[in-house]
């Protein structure tokens, strides 16, 4: 199976009064992406018990969960001032600059399925601290882009990446991908 692919197109001009007001404007789909993560948690749980008895992954399933994770990642970019574009309250994208590339392989190997959680650990210690750098980047973006209208090259590429390990790492204990997380 393919890695996920997942890219936010750049733009160096940014609104200042929309990134001022980020958290704000951004509150809705945080909440929904929240909410969904529980959905998430239990379509993963089904999901696993699946792979397990068949060796297959449930399209349906799994259709459901890449559109969990498609809002989740643009719901998450959108509050960390990666855009302006306000997001669609859907499972896709319309007109945000947000990429997502996942394909459904219907195969899935079970032993990897079986030890997911356990071999996830590295993945998931890593993905903590690159939220926390994460974060504190997107403060200083946050200023930069108050200060100056437009949004660092190397904070915004910093960010990018931060952004596709944890959507790469969501989709591996998801169990839409058998790729483990990289960061590239």
């Amino acid at each position: 199976m393919a890695a996920v692919a997942f890219d936010i197109e750049y733009t160096a001009e940014r609104d200042r009064l929309s990134s001022a007001l980020r958290i704000l404007y951004a509150l809705p789909h945080l909440i929904i992406a929240n909410v969904l993560q529980g959905l998430q948690e239990v379509l993963s749980f089904v999901h696993w018990w699946i792979i397990l008895f068949t060796g297959k992954r449930n399209a349906g399933i799994w259709g459901l969960s890449k559109g969990v994770l498609n809002w989740q990642s643009r719901a998450y970019t959108y509050a960390g001032l990666m855009y302006d574009t306000y997001p669609a309250f859907a499972f896709e994208g319309a007109q945000e600059p947000v990429r997502l590339g996942l394909e459904m392989d219907e195969s899935a190997n079970r032993l990897t399925c079986a030890l997911r959680i356990i071999w996830a650990i590295p993945a998931m210690i890593i993905t903590s601290l690159l939220t926390i750098a994460g974060m504190v980047i997107s403060i200083a973006s946050w200023f930069a882009i108050l200060f100056t209208g437009s949004h660092p090259r190397g904070m915004f590429d910093f960010l990018l990446k931060v952004h596709r390990y944890a959507v790469r790492f969501n989709a591996y204990v998801a169990l839409l991908s058998d790729t483990y997380p990289a960061f590239d």
